[in-house]
C-alpha cells in the first residue's frame, strides 16, 4: 500500500473541494459490459439519486487488498442510503488478471468501473494520483466535498461523523457495528448512549461472534456497571482469542479492572 504524502492530500482537497461531478472530464468503462461512460454522466445513465451521499472508491486487485476489504464492508451495508461507485485502477496489462480473481463479482450493490488508465486526458490517472489507493471521493448533491486516501474509512465512520444517521445502514455488518460501539465506548460517557451501543454489540455478536466484538461487549458491560456479566464476557473473549492464537492482553487488563470493582 503506497502512502499519500500530506502535501498531495492537501492539494487534492484544495483543488477538488466543492467541484461538481460534471467538472471531472474523464471516461470510465463499466466492468460488466465495457460500456464507456463519461464520469459526469453516471448519475443520469444509472438513475442515481443525487440527494444521497456518493462515494467513489478506487481499488486494485494486484496491490491493494485493503481496498477490496473496504468495498466488501460497504457491500455488507444498506446501500439504499448511499451511492457507492468502485473504480479499478490496475494498469491495462494487469486488468484481466485482477478481474479474473473475481473480487468484484459479489459487489452487486455498487456500480463498478475501470479507470481507463493511460487514455491521455480522459483517464482517471490524468487527474488523480491513482497509484495511492484507495482514493475516496466523497460527494453530496453531485459536489466533491472531500478527496482522501484511506483504507479505514469504514461504513460506521459515516454514522460516527453524522453523514448517515440511521443505524440500519450498518445493521448487517458485524464489523461495523463493533467498530461504532467500540468508538463510543472509548469516547462517550453518556449512559444512554452506552446503552445504545450495547444493543449494537448484541446485534454484532448475533451476526458473527469474534474475539473483537466479545471484548467490546465486556468493555461496555464494565463501563455501565454490569461487572458480573462483564467478567463472564471477558472470559469468553479470551477463550475466543486463544482458539485463534490472538493477543488478549488488553482483555486481561480489563478483567483486573472488573475484579477490583467486584
Amino acid at each position: 500500500m503506497k502512502k499519500l504524502l500530506p502535501l498531495l492530500l492537501l492539494s487534492l482537497l484544495l483543488i477538488y473541494s466543492n467541484k461538481s461531478f460534471g467538472q471531472i472530464d474523464v471516461n470510465l468503462s463499466a466492468i460488466d459490459d465495457n460500456q464507456i461512460i463519461p464520469f459526469n454522466d453516471i448519475f443520469e445513465t444509472y438513475d442515481l439519486n443525487k440527494n444521497l451521499p456518493t462515494m467513489v472508491i478506487t481499488w486494485s486487485g494486484e496491490w491493494c487488498p485493503p481496498c477490496i476489504n473496504l468495498i466488501n464492508r460497504y457491500n455488507d451495508c444498506d446501500l439504499s442510503m448511499i451511492n457507492i461507485i468502485t473504480v479499478n485502477v490496475d494498469s491495462p496489462d494487469m486488468l484481466d488478471g485482477a478481474l479474473d480473481k473475481g473480487y468484484h463479482l459479489k459487489w452487486d450493490k455498487t456500480l463498478n468501473f475501470h479507470a481507463n488508465i493511460g487514455e491521455d486526458k480522459r483517464g482517471l490517472d490524468y487527474i488523480f494520483n491513482i497509484k495511492s489507493a484507495p482514493l475516496i471521493l466523497y460527494m453530496e448533491q453531485g459536489n466533491i466535498n472531500a478527496a482522501v486516501i484511506s483504507y479505514s474509512l469504514y461504513p460506521y465512520r459515516l454514522i460516527e461523523k453524522g453523514k448517515i444517521r440511521d443505524i440500519n445502514f450498518i445493521w448487517n455488518s458485524a464489523k461495523d457495528l463493533n467498530g461504532l460501539a467500540w468508538s463510543l465506548y472509548e469516547n462517550d460517557d453518556n449512559m444512554a448512549n452506552l446503552e445504545e451501543a450495547k444493543k449494537w454489540i448484541i446485534r454484532s455478536l448475533e451476526l458473527d461472534t469474534t474475539y473483537h466484538n466479545m471484548d467490546t461487549n465486556a468493555a461496555l458491560l464494565f463501563k455501565t456497571g454490569e461487572y458480573t456479566q462483564a467478567l463472564k464476557a471477558a472470559k469468553e473473549a479470551i477463550e475466543l482469542a486463544q482458539e485463534n492464537d490472538m493477543d488478549y492482553s488488553s482483555t486481561t487488563d480489563l478483567i483486573n479492572q472488573i475484579i477490583e470493582k467486584l
